[in-house]
């Protein structure tokens, strides 16, 4: 199996001279602390939802090669990725997809149960987070962050704010009875924003990865984005626009 376009594309950057590194991780590292809470920057790898690796059921295997439902191409688009090992970061770049699409995708096949293992707390979240399952409470008591109590107690005081005709969001009011912190609020907003965008890797960039072609077509080969595509026209602005683009990650 040929390397990703993500794989090769970060095997360049981690190739890059350590003073170069060293001088991009401080700059990275003060930039993602101004709206990144440490839940986020800390975190384990296999709990980070861009990194995460999800393993195909036996359901979800037969539902790829038989096509059986009938769903969207896309699905089964995320689903050959999966097959192959690939992380969700993966998954996004090599098919031309958003994050948002991602987590959609994620989150019905996790809803379909094409997925064998068990999916962190904080991964499931996420994604339904980005992909608008969730609101924003719910998120907090998903990821374990709240209590469906202290849900209740926001819900409570904000219909007391609405009778007196004080309008106020239940994130305000979260924050405010000191259940989450504004930073953790801040984090996972701008996740799901960021989400929209999409990134995209021009493979004439990466010289030395062939990219073999699979008897499995993915969405990639049918969605070229040649606006995108354009901005990176030389390593460094492509790192840039990596770092600028993808803060979240």
């Amino acid at each position: 199996m040929s390397k990703s376009l993500y794989l090769g594309y970060r095997d360049k950057m981690l190739a890059f001279p350590l003073w170069i590194k060293q001088t991009i991780y401080l700059d990275l590292s003060k930039d993602l602390n101004t709206y990144l809470s440490s839940e986020f920057l800390d975190v384990a790898e296999g709990e980070l939802f861009h990194v995460y690796k999800p393993e195909l059921s036996s359901q979800g295997q037969n539902e790829l090669f038989t096509k059986e439902s009938k769903f969207d191409e896309s699905i089964y688009s995320f689903l050959n990725c999966c097959n192959k090992g690939m992380s969700l970061i993966e998954i996004a770049i090599e098919n031309n997809f958003t994050m948002e699409e991602v987590s959609k995708a994620f989150t019905f096949c996790k809803t379909s149960r094409f997925f064998s293992k068990d999916v962190p707390a904080l991964v499931a979240a996420i994604a339904g987070f980005i992909a608008g399952k969730y609101r924003t409470g719910e998120y907090f008591i998903r990821a374990g962050k709240m209590t469906i109590e202290q849900l209740d107690q926001v819900l409570n005081k904000q219909q007391e704010m609405n009778d007196s005709g004080k309008h106020v969001f239940i994130a305000e009011l979260m924050v405010q009875m000191g259940f989450v912190r504004e930073l953790d609020v801040k984090s996972i907003i701008f996740m799901k924003e960021e989400a929209g965008k999409r990134f995209s890797l021009n493979s004439e960039e990466l010289p030395s990865i062939a990219l073999e072609k699979e008897s499995f077509d993915i969405r990639v080969e049918n969605t070229k984005l040649k606006e995108e595509n354009d901005i990176l026209k030389q390593k460094m602005d492509a790192l840039l626009t990596f770092i600028k683009e993808h803060k979240a990650c």
